[in-house]
């Protein structure tokens, strides 16, 4: 391996045939700020950065999708949160540890429009069980495993709501949304009310064959007194959801 090493705050990558780079670069007081890995064509492979001479973060880029980097996050005591990343907004599944490096916690964040959303969050307790009264998030099931086209097939959706107490809540879906739920205003929607527990069951057609996805949201919200007896203050919260299917 060849290490360049950079002081002050510019540094700049310089190729080299059959070698992996090590560029350094160090804060005023001369200490490591940066450790920066390129591979043979210049791509960035990898960066650690680091606080006070500490390893606050490392970032591992995708040879795919130079916008795609898996991000691992650390404290004085350790990793603190790992996820990917896509232009820097958070995507996918993020894990986040307490001081003993126990999974405490996951959240789901989607692309929604263009913005990063915390979709989805599992709570954990110190021996790793799901705490569902402290989570927000929905499984689902289709009733036969084999999905046809032009063949109805009933959907389960089990909702364990964000509001908890006094909520209600309501599917919302249409075969005309897009990946990033941006068109929800615009598109004609469908929608369904749960039965009971926060259980939606839908029947859903696909007419092509081959890779589909069923879209929707699952819309949240619960009124509450205000000192105003003539007003109530609203609260609702979207779950979106974004299902793969492959169609025989």
């Amino acid at each position: 391996m060849k290490k360049i090493i950079l002081l002050g705050i510019t540094f700049f990558f310089v190729s080299c045939k059959n070698e992996t780079q090590e560029i350094i670069q160090y804060d005023k007081q001369g200490r490591v700020a940066s450790k920066n890995y390129v591979s043979n064509n210049t791509s960035l492979d990898s960066v650690i950065n680091f606080t006070n001479g500490i390893i606050d973060s490392k970032m591992f880029f995708s040879k795919d999708n130079e916008s795609s980097c898996y991000v691992k996050y650390y404290d004085k005591l350790g990793i603190a949160s790992e996820g990917n990343t896509i232009n820097k907004v958070k995507d996918g599944r993020w894990k986040y540890y307490d001081s003993k490096n126990r999974l405490r916690k996951i959240v789901e964040y989607k692309n929604i429009c263009n913005e990063e959303y915390a979709n989805q969050e599992f709570n954990y307790d110190e021996k790793g069980k799901l705490l569902a009264n402290k989570s927000t998030y929905y499984t689902y099931k289709f009733k036969t495993s084999k999905l046809e086209s032009n063949k109805e097939n009933e959907l389960t959706i089990n909702y364990v709501p964000f509001l908890k107490k006094g909520s209600n809540s309501f599917l919302v879906i249409s075969r005309e949304f897009d990946s990033s739920f941006c068109n929800i205003r615009t598109v004609k929607k469908d929608s369904a009310s749960f039965f009971a527990n926060q259980t939606f069951k839908v029947g859903v057609t696909f007419e092509k064959k081959g890779k589909n996805n069923f879209r929707g949201y699952i819309l949240e919200y619960s009124y509450e007194s205000t000192s105003d007896k003539n007003i109530l203050k609203t609260r609702e919260r979207k779950t979106f959801i974004n299902i793969p299917v492959v169609i025989e």
